[in-house]
C-alpha cells in the first residue's frame, strides 16, 4: 500500500470518528439494563454495536478489514456485538438477538485457544510481550457467564473460567495483567511499559465483577477489588487538567473516549462507594461541559494522531 492511500484511509477513519458515524465510536452510555449486584444487562450501552454494516463470513461472523487490506477476525468487535445483542434481547425480547447472541458465543468458545484466550495482537502482527488483551477477555467472561446462565451450558462456565486464569496472569508468563507489589494492572495491549489504557482497563473489571456475580467465588472478587483499588489510586493520572488521557503515556482522549469513561466511572460508583471516584467523575462532566476544553482537547488529540498515527488500525 502507498503512503497516500494509508493516509486517506486514516484520514475517513478519522472524520468518521469525530463526526460520530463511525461504528467503532458510537456513543455508549451506561447500560439501559445494568443493575448492580445482579446479572442483568451489561454495565456499558452496546447495543449500537447489533448493527454491523462491514465484511461477513459465511455464516455471517463479521470480519474486519485494516488499514492494510488484510481481512481478520477480530474478537472485541464479535464479543461487543454479542453483548450488544444480550442487551437488545432483555428490552426488546426479540427471539432473533438471542439467538445471535448465542451464535455468536459459540463461535468464540471454538476459537478460545489451549491458554484460554483469543491473541487478537498476534492477528495484528503486533510484536508485543503478550498477544492477549485484558479487555477482550473480560468482555469475553461477560458474555460466556450470561450464555452460561440462559443455557445451563457448562462449557460457557469452564470457558469463563479459563479465559478470567488466562486474563489475570502477568504478562512475564504470557498474560495481559502488571503486578506491582499490592497494585494488578490490566492491561488492554500489552507492552514492556505500562501503559494501561483506561476504558480497556475497566471493562476488563467488569469481567471479573460479573463473573464474581454468578460463581460467587472468592478470589475472584478479592482480585476484582484489588485491582480497583490499584485503579482508584492511579486515577489521577488520567487528568489532564482540562480532559482525559486515554492511557498513562498521556495520550489524549478522544472526545468518544472521554465521554465513554465518564459513563463506565458512573457505572463502577454503583458498585463502589469512592469519594475519590465521585470527585473525578464530577470534573470530567465538567470538562466535557466547557467548549474551551472540548476545543483544546481535540486540537491536541488531531496533532498527537498526526504525530503517531498507528500501524494496524481496523478501518471497517
Amino acid at each position: 500500500m502507498n503512503l497516500f492511500t494509508k493516509w486517506s484511509r486514516l484520514f475517513i477513519r478519522w472524520t468518521k470518528m469525530l463526526g460520530g458515524k463511525s461504528y467503532y465510536h458510537q456513543p455508549q452510555c451506561m447500560g439501559k439494563v445494568f443493575r448492580p449486584n445482579e446479572l442483568a444487562g451489561y454495565f456499558n450501552d452496546l447495543t449500537g454495536k447489533t448493527h454491523w454494516t462491514g465484511s461477513t463470513d459465511d455464516e455471517e461472523i463479521p470480519v474486519n478489514i485494516l488499514v492494510d487490506g488484510r481481512k481478520v477476525y477480530f474478537a472485541t468487535t464479535i464479543v461487543q456485538k454479542a453483548l450488544g445483542h444480550w442487551d437488545k434481547w432483555l428490552l426488546e425480547g426479540q427471539e432473533t438477538d438471542k439467538k445471535e447472541f448465542l451464535k455468536l458465543n459459540r463461535w468464540l468458545l471454538s476459537r478460545q485457544d489451549e491458554n484460554g484466550g483469543w491473541p487478537l495482537w498476534r492477528e495484528l502482527d503486533l510484536p508485543l510481550p503478550s498477544p492477549y488483551s485484558a479487555m477482550t477477555q473480560g468482555e469475553c467472561i461477560s458474555a460466556f457467564v450470561r450464555a452460561w446462565m440462559l443455557t445451563e451450558d457448562d462449557a460457557y462456565a469452564e470457558g469463563a473460567r479459563r479465559a478470567l486464569t488466562l486474563m489475570c496472569k502477568p504478562i512475564e508468563k504470557g498474560g495481559p495483567a502488571i503486578y506491582v507489589g499490592k497494585d494488578i494492572f490490566l492491561e488492554e495491549v500489552p507492552h514492556d511499559r505500562r501503559v494501561s489504557i483506561l476504558n480497556g482497563w475497566i471493562f476488563a473489571l467488569f469481567g471479573l465483577y460479573d463473573s464474581w456475580l454468578v460463581f460467587n467465588d472468592k478470589q475472584t472478587y478479592e482480585v476484582f477489588k484489588q485491582s480497583l483499588d490499584t485503579l482508584l489510586t492511579h486515577l489521577g493520572e488520567y487528568d489532564a487538567g482540562y480532559w482525559s488521557y486515554y492511557d498513562v503515556q498521556k495520550h489524549l482522549a478522544s472526545p468518544f473516549y472521554h465521554d465513554l469513561h465518564i459513563h463506565q466511572l458512573k457505572a463502577l460508583a454503583m458498585v463502589e462507594n469512592s469519594s475519590r471516584l465521585t470527585q473525578i467523575l464530577g470534573r470530567w462532566e465538567a470538562y466535557q461541559h466547557s467548549r474551551l476544553n472540548r476545543f483544546r482537547a481535540l486540537s491536541v488529540k488531531a496533532l498527537q494522531k498526526l504525530r503517531e498515527p498507528g500501524e494496524a488500525v481496523i478501518i471497517r
